[in-house]
């Protein structure tokens, strides 16, 4: 029992022993890193910007203090991270503590690369393991240094990265290697943001504090070939507490100084200051025709180019907040600090200046250029508050109130204006009636421009003005003719407007209270046309027929009233529909085919004349169209002659005397009838069906009689003869 007690004590004394030093280091290292609002690139114009990283909490350690064998030389980022030759090949190794005691502070000058908790050991290594930012998630990573780092190669901000090199310490640099000639960085479609000064997150917790210098002189001798930054796609900017100074960029093909910027990538100057560089074309900042460079504060100044001393844009610089561009200087020592090249290249303020100083030129400058505009987003700042604090290089040109270059050199005559136009005025000449719904005007205006004459019902709002109205000659009688007016009383209205300014019209109302309108034309109402049935004819009766065996002839009937080509409401006509032998005639002899014929012929020694009854139904005009009026058929008794016929004449188109035709000579159901279309002058419309009248001798009985009687004889005639045999 008493061993096991013994092992426990010295159980829990190892423990407490083996915490101490941890638990010392995590006291060391409870500061955050996240910069402050000002300090991260604000989205604006369309162009986004990353926003902070409210993950990034964690900052590194305070660097330790290092001992007095730790070599001075600063470790350079080679591609393949191997320290470069000033590099101690061995790292003397820190002294162990006693694990009673707090353990020793890192060396000074070992360089410290952190992102949150987790150290890398060098800048590439530390950009490539910030993690992609998503649309849901912007914000940046925070990447912290305390301590001076030579790059010996790129480092290039891919796409989906939003990063923030920010400073943990005072003084840091970060410098281009001994014979490195390259750009620093890249941004190939990324975020990327250099920040200084006093950082904290969104919590409030410090993200970092000091300054970062990014320094671009390399050992030199060795030519440099590229700008620090070159944003080929994606966004850069630096805020305060950043400097980017004395890179030489003898590139003709890529330029900028300190940053370059493609079309479509975009470079923000929240603060900060850029100085001490040069190229060929923009000594601190060149950009391309499409690119978006943003000033919104910070201080460009004490750089050289051939082309643009500070910066020199071939696309738009957008313009707010405290800016400075002053002092830069082109290859001749004269002064070359803002250069616009291009149709597109102009300042744009996008918001309030204040105490800004910036001083600009016009590549290929003109009379009337266009160097300063207001951005459509802008309603509380004007042209006259920005005006003062820019200012045009050199004496050829300044910038006018509006905003464009003005030639002081040359005197403008100002062109003798026009006599003011008069006020526009009409004088009524006449105005009449010209007929019930007619009104004539006569009138003439003092000015050249337009009319319009228009009404409205007595009492009601005066009709809006149209400019599309008709021309009209100063002094030059107008007449117009309203027509079509209404029955009710209206105001007549007479409007001219200026040619030269719709502003300047004048409207009158026409005063015709006193003339007396005339009465509306009376319009006789028609009196129905309403003929008699028996006002109705026949055609095809004039003269006797001939009704040789199956012989029909044509005849039309005329119905009262369907001449009418005109008709008025309340108009009657009388359409024919059938005709019958008989005046009250059963349906089997209506008959609708307008065809008469005997189909065995009919025999007389004299002419005779017959009855044919004609029906008409009765129509009456609504106005529209012909109504028949059901229930009203009446009918109309026309005559027609037989003309001689002896039983031995021949019959033409028949063989015999009976021809081809069985029945008594009455019976007109032969299927040889043609009907005749009957066209009432109207309509066009046609009946058909089969027709019949003819003699009405019982020929049929007395052939059958004659038949009975020869059948008689022939029986007696053949019961004689038995007998006798």
């Amino acid at each position: 029992m008493r061993r096991k007690q013994l092992f426990a004590i010295l159980m829990a004394g190892a423990l407490s022993m083996g915490m101490a030093p941890s638990a010392a280091f995590a006291a060391a290292d409870t500061v955050a890193a996240q910069a402050e609002a000002e300090g991260e690139l604000a989205a604006e114009e369309g162009t986004d910007a990353p926003a902070e990283d409210p993950g990034a909490t964690e900052t590194p350690a305070e660097t330790p203090e290092t001992p007095a064998e730790e070599p001075t030389e600063t470790p350079v980022e080679t591609p393949d991270g191997t320290p470069s030759e000033e590099t101690p090949a061995e790292t003397p190794e820190t002294p162990e503590a006693d694990p009673t005691e707090v353990p020793a502070a890192e060396e000074t000058g070992s360089k410290k690369i952190m992102i949150g908790d987790t150290e890398y050991a060098t800048l590439k290594e530390a950009f490539a393991a910030v993690p992609d930012s998503t649309a849901e998630a912007n914000d940046p990573t925070y990447i912290k240094i305390s301590s001076e780092i030579e790059l010996g190669e790129t480092i290039d901000v891919p796409a989906n990265k939003n990063i923030m090199l920010v400073a943990a310490a005072e003084n840091i640099k970060i410098k281009r290697a001994a014979g490195f000639a390259g750009s620093l960085f890249t941004v190939s479609g990324g975020t990327f943001q250099i920040a200084g000064g006093t950082l904290t997150d969104t919590d409030g917790n410090a993200a970092g504090t000091g300054s970062i210098t990014v320094d671009g002189t390399g050992d030199g001798t060795t030519a440099v070939t590229a700008p620090m930054v070159d944003v080929q796609s994606g966004t850069f900017g630096i805020s305060d507490g950043t400097t980017l100074s004395g890179n030489a960029n003898t590139s003709t093909d890529v330029n900028g100084g300190a940053v370059n910027v493609a079309s479509g990538a975009a470079f923000y100057l929240l603060g900060g200051t850029v100085t001490g560089n040069t190229a060929a074309q923009g000594g601190a900042v060149n950009a391309a025709s499409g690119a978006a460079v943003y000033l919104q504060g910070g201080t460009i100044t004490g750089n050289t180019a051939t082309l643009g001393g500070g910066i020199y844009s071939e696309s738009a610089v957008n313009v707010k907040g405290t800016v400075s561009v002053t002092e830069n200087k082109d290859q001749n020592d004269a002064v070359s600090n803002l250069v616009l090249a291009g149709e597109d290249a102009k300042i744009n303020v996008t918001g309030a200046m204040t105490g800004s100083t910036i001083s600009v030129q016009v590549k290929d400058a003109k009379a009337g250029t266009q160097v300063v505009t207001m951005d459509a987003s802008v309603t509380d700042v004007t042209l006259t508050d920005v005006l003062p604090q820019l200012t045009y290089e050199g004496q050829t040109f300044t910038i006018g109130e509006d905003g464009a270059l003005v030639d002081p050199t040359v005197t403008v005559t100002p062109t003798p204006s026009e006599k003011p136009e008069a006020k526009a005025a009409i004088k009524i000449e006449s105005g009449k009636w010209t007929g019930h719904s007619s009104y004539e005007i006569k009138f003439h205006t003092n000015i050249n421009g337009l009319y319009q004459v228009d009404w409205v019902k007595r009492g009601d709002k005066a009709p809006e003005i149209n400019v599309s109205g008709q021309k009209i000659k100063a002094d030059k009688s107008t007449t117009v003719t309203l027509t079509d007016l209404p029955e009710y009383d209206v105001d007549i209205y007479v409007t001219v407007i200026s040619e030269k300014d719709s502003k300047n019209y004048k409207s009158v109302k026409v005063d015709n209270s006193a003339q007396k309108r005339p009465e509306a034309p009376v319009t006789p109402t028609p009196i129905p046309k309403t003929p008699a049935v028996t006002e109705s004819k026949v055609q095809g009766f004039e003269n006797a027929l001939t009704f040789y065996p199956g012989t029909f002839y044509d005849f039309r009937a005329i119905g009262a009233g369907t001449d009418n080509a005109d008709p008025h409401e309340g108009d009657v006509r009388w359409v024919p529909q059938y005709w019958s032998m008989s005046a009250n005639p059963s349906s089997k002899d209506m008959h609708t085919t307008w065809k008469i014929g005997a189909a065995k012929g009919i025999y007389k020694d004299a002419e005779t004349t017959y009855d044919i009854y004609v029906f008409f139904q009765k129509e009456v005009y609504s106005g529209t169209e012909w109504q028949a009026q059901s229930g009203i058929i009446e009918s109309v008794r026309y005559q027609f002659k037989a003309a001689p016929l002896a039983q031995t004449s021949v019959t033409p188109g028949v063989t015999g005397s009976g021809g081809t035709y069985g029945g008594d000579g009455t019976t007109e159901e032969s299927s040889d009838l043609t009907p005749t279309t009957y066209a009432n002058g109207t309509s066009g419309s046609a009946s058909k069906s089969a027709v019949s009248t003819g003699d009405e001798s019982p020929v049929g009985t007395m052939l059958a009689l004659a038949a009975a009687s020869i059948l008689a004889g022939g029986y007696v005639l053949v019961r004689r003869r038995k007998k006798e045999m």
